[in-house]
């Protein structure tokens, strides 16, 4: 019985794929991605220019607090 129903009926017909749930997985691996390489040159960014960074602040604080306040003493 399962014979005859499997065999004899001709050229079987192609079924359209359910490429949605597909397409749903391939779209949060892409988003997932781009998080990762946007994570990974921000990181690379702070990392590169850190130092600078701290050093400029270093110096802007030292003149607010010390000299600025220095020299309107001075002038007072």
């Amino acid at each position: 019985m399962v014979e005859d129903n499997e065999y004899g009926h001709g050229v079987p017909k192609v079924i359209n794929p359910l490429m949605g749930p597909m397409e749903s997985v391939v779209n949060k691996a892409r988003y997932r991605g781009q998080l990762l390489a946007r994570n990974q040159k921000l990181d690379s960014g702070v990392s590169a220019t850190g130092v600078i960074g701290f050093a400029i602040g270093f110096v802007v604080t030292i003149i607010m607090t010390l000299v600025i306040p220095f020299l309107i003493w001075q002038v007072v």
